[in-house]
């Protein structure tokens, strides 16, 4: 089989590449790298790519199916952005407030590093904020 790669994956993705390009049809196989991805760990797993080759007659038709599954993704990720954006801003607006409130009582220099702790948990709660208030609305029927 004279094959070629058309995709290079994350570890996290290439199932589900793979079930895509199998279920249009194509038949897709990784190429073995020496490093396996069970032996890589933090960071590295980040950047470890798997390899993805389909038979050279194949590549047209998978290059097609894999443009419209990165576009799905793209816009996937732009709306996710989307969503996030708002508290993003609104945390570092906090964070911004409670550096000058603790600059103006003279303790910065004392609290400074719980203003990134306090940026976290404030993106976290303004971020989840409409599932919180999902499930308060069904305790409080409860």
């Amino acid at each position: 089989m004279d094959a070629v790669v058309v995709y290079k994956a994350n570890p996290e993705s290439l199932q589900k590449i793979l079930g895509l390009l199998r279920k249009e049809g194509f038949n897709p196989t990784t190429l073995d790298n020496r490093v396996s991805a069970t032996d890589l760990h933090g960071a590295g797993r980040a950047t470890y790519l798997i390899s993805v080759a389909v038979p050279r007659t194949e590549a047209a038709g998978v290059a097609s199916v894999l443009r419209k599954w990165d576009k799905a993704r793209e816009s996937e990720v732009h709306e996710m952005t989307g969503k996030l954006a708002g508290p993003f801003i609104f945390s570092a607006m906090v964070v911004a407030i409670l550096a000058i409130v603790l600059l103006l009582f003279g303790i910065f220099l004392d609290a400074v590093a719980l203003l990134p702790v306090a940026g976290i948990v404030v993106f976290a709660l303004t971020a989840n904020a409409p599932r919180i208030r999902l499930k308060t609305k069904r305790c409080q029927r409860r």
